[in-house]
């Protein structure tokens, strides 16, 4: 498509070869913002510029560093590289942050500065400097090394099978084959493997529980729960909202899910539906949508390019600037993830493919992030380059949809085209129910703080089962009490997973704009896009072209639309 590569923004402020991952240099220009006279509404903004460029570049420091951590989650050189940026530069600058903050907040003359450009700017930075405790940086530092740990515990595990030696991610791509045996034999070795972390994995999450915690208290929040309902900036709603959207989802969409189970169970023609016979096609079809990494990026950059050409440009300037890691090897970090470059102007994404479906909507979700981070390129405002998760994630699953009439450059014969897409609708209502127990399973953890590992694996499998839409697990109790471990988020990014599933609503909410107005609909999203965190969410939902709502009818009315396309394949 183009040989062209990213190049990386000029600094404006700063000198170029000033070396910013070493502390003092940090300090000295800390220092120097402190002392910056702020006299005018104009040096007001200057100095707002000249603050945000500087965190650009230490952000971009510690992302380097994390994304080095994950592509080599086994390396104990690169864990202590992140550790050690993260306490002796990252964090040894947020006391300095929120001075720098305040000394914004406090002039005189941020009444004078645009009301439009900068109310949602105030809202932040009032909450941040509310919610920061100096006290706290350490418990971070340690919260921060104990969550790597996670990966590397996980990311290292292999198993034999067949002779060959796969990671659980490699492994992962059996529960696609048709042979059922196969998708039991492979699905029990994984949680036999999981098994043998099992105590490691919840002697970590303990100690990342007792470091969460007392940050709660500290701030004067009650529990860490609330604390944490507050940092995220969730402005536009509250807890009590989520719980009724947890309703809403048992209500509305288990009953849904349970009905689409039912018809896979009839398809695959056995007595009940298993764990290991939820990903597996029907009809038998393995769908194999790419042959090698050069294959399976330059079929994303076709994708992309027929929603919009631009966003096919990205992905290849991305790619020639090397700029992704896909492909699954032993030693990788699990997971996948979009990670904006600030100085660069451009993003990292990292995932692990192994050859399904499932990395094509992966790379396309995280394509959607990457298209975010690049709509945002040329705002000056740190905190505006960076949207709430609800807005993210709104971004990488509308991504998904919106690609979907494009999916045949990977499904080139027209049935497997019908089953991809079938697949990804179905996948993206039956995923509400899980995204509600891990919520609700993180809201349990921190409201009940004082409860064993063995109650906690317990009252997961209650949750689970709340939301569990036809799957036998008869025979399988153990399993199902320990699936919560695979989840990284829980250990990594505490409650960060509501915003999927409001995020996920959003999407589908696009997607029935899209297919009654496709150029429209396309517009509006690169709108939403381009505001980056410059507005509330509500507003940005609008501007997206859909509402900002959880509730029990709306829910209902995507329901409907889902089911009226799926019925259309």
């Amino acid at each position: 498509m183009t040989d062209e590569k990213i190049v990386k923004q000029p600094r404006r402020y700063l000198p170029e070869d000033l070396d910013l991952s070493v502390w003092k240099n940090v300090e000295a220009e800390l220092k120097r913002l402190e002392e910056y006279p702020v006299d005018s509404v104009d040096s007001l903004e200057e100095f707002l510029y000249r603050w945000s460029e500087l965190y650009m570049v230490i952000q971009e420091q510690l992302a380097w560093r994390y994304i080095e951590m994950t592509r080599f989650a086994d390396s104990e050189e690169k864990r202590k590289n992140y550790s050690n940026f993260y306490a002796g530069v990252f964090s040894r600058a947020e006391p300095y942050k929120m001075r720098l903050l305040k000394k914004y907040y406090d002039s005189p003359y941020r009444a004078e500065l645009d009301t439009l450009r900068y109310e949602n700017f105030d809202r932040i930075v009032a909450n941040t400097i509310e919610m920061f405790r100096e006290e706290n940086l350490p418990l971070e530092i340690k919260e921060k090394e104990l969550s790597s740990a996670y990966g590397a515990t996980i990311g290292s595990l292999t198993v034999e099978y067949g002779g060959k030696e796969y990671t659980l991610s490699q492994l992962s791509r059996f529960q696609q084959e048709p042979d059922r045996k196969v998708r039991e034999e492979t699905w029990r070795l994984s949680m036999e493997k999981l098994s043998t972390v099992h105590e490691k994995l919840e002697e970590l999450f303990d100690q990342l529980k007792e470091i969460r915690i007392p940050q709660a208290r500290n701030a004067g929040f009650e529990n860490y729960r609330d604390f944490m309902h507050a940092r995220k900036n969730r402005f536009v709603y509250s807890v009590e909202d989520i719980f009724r959207f947890h309703d809403s989802v048992e209500a509305v969409v288990v009953p849904f899910v349970k009905k689409l189970n039912e018809g896979r169970r009839r398809e695959l023609g056995v007595e009940s539906l298993r764990p290991w016979d939820t990903q597996v096609e029907p009809s038998g079809r393995v769908l194999k949508p790419f042959d090698g990494m050069e294959d399976f990026i330059g079929k994303a950059v076709a994708v992309l390019s027929r929603v919009d050409r631009q966003f096919g440009l990205n992905l290849q300037k991305m790619k020639n600037t090397e700029l992704l890691d896909l492909e699954n090897r032993k030693g990788k970090a699990p997971g996948g993830y979009n990670y904006p470059l600030d100085e660069t102007g451009a993003p990292f994404i990292f995932m692990n493919a192994t050859g399904t479906p499932g990395n094509v909507r992966t790379i396309l979700h995280e394509s959607g992030h990457a298209m975010h981070s690049f709509s945002t390129v040329d705002e000056r405002i740190i905190l505006y380059r960076h949207t709430t998760h609800e807005a993210a994630e709104l971004a990488s699953m509308s991504m998904e949809l919106l690609t979907m009439d494009h999916w045949d450059e990977y499904y080139p014969d027209g049935e497997e085209l019908k089953l991809a897409k079938k697949e990804e609708l179905t996948g993206t209502i039956s995923f509400l129910p899980w995204c509600m127990t891990v919520d609700a399973f993180q809201q349990w953890i921190y409201s009940n703080p004082d409860h064993t590992p063995d109650e906690r694996d317990e009252k997961f499998a209650g949750i689970f089962a709340r939301f569990e839409g036809g799957i036998d697990w008869s025979g399988l109790e153990g399993e199902r009490r320990t699936r919560w471990l695979l989840q990284p988020h829980i250990f990594t990014n505490p409650f960060y997973y509501i915003e999927y599933g409001i995020a996920q609503l959003g999407a589908l909410a696009i997607y029935r704009n899209y297919r009654l107005d496709r150029e429209k609909a396309v517009a509006d999203y690169k709108r939403f896009l381009s505001m980056g965190y410059s507005r509330p969410l509500d507003e940005l939902y609008e501007a997206a072209g859909i509402k900002f709502d959880f509730s029990e009818s709306y829910i209902s009315e995507l329901v409907d639309f889902v089911e009226g396309e799926i019925e259309r394949l």
